[in-house]
């Protein structure tokens, strides 16, 4: 199945976790071997395989074990400034603040100081 991103996250982590098996099987591993090379307790493999929620880490384990955790730079990709976005803003961004609400510009009339 292909993930387009608008399926339920249940859904996602039943095939993230179909997908890990099946890499997981073509490596010929078993689930105990996995969680001995991984670090992560067996009952957690089979949770992941199964498509249960677990720890991030856990998962990043696994996915190192299998070779795949080079794959994250194409998931999530570095936001990188151009030299001249740079020179512009001055630094990199760390934060996003909301929108000020424009205040009401009065305009000032003579006469109107009273």
């Amino acid at each position: 199945m292909r993930i387009f991103g608008n399926e339920n996250n249940q859904t996602i982590m039943r095939e993230l976790g179909q997908r890990m098996q099946d890499t997981r099987i073509a490596m010929n591993l078993t689930q105990a071997q996995m969680a001995e090379r991984s670090g992560v307790a067996l009952r957690t493999v089979v949770r992941i395989e199964s498509g249960e929620s677990v720890k991030v880490e856990s998962v990043l384990n696994i996915l190192r074990v299998l070779g795949m955790l080079g794959n994250l730079n194409e998931m999530i990709q570095e936001q990188v400034l151009a030299p001249t976005e740079l020179i512009d803003i001055g630094k990199k961004r760390k934060r996003v603040t909301a929108a000020k609400k424009e205040q009401e510009k009065s305009t000032w009339v003579w006469g109107d100081e009273k």
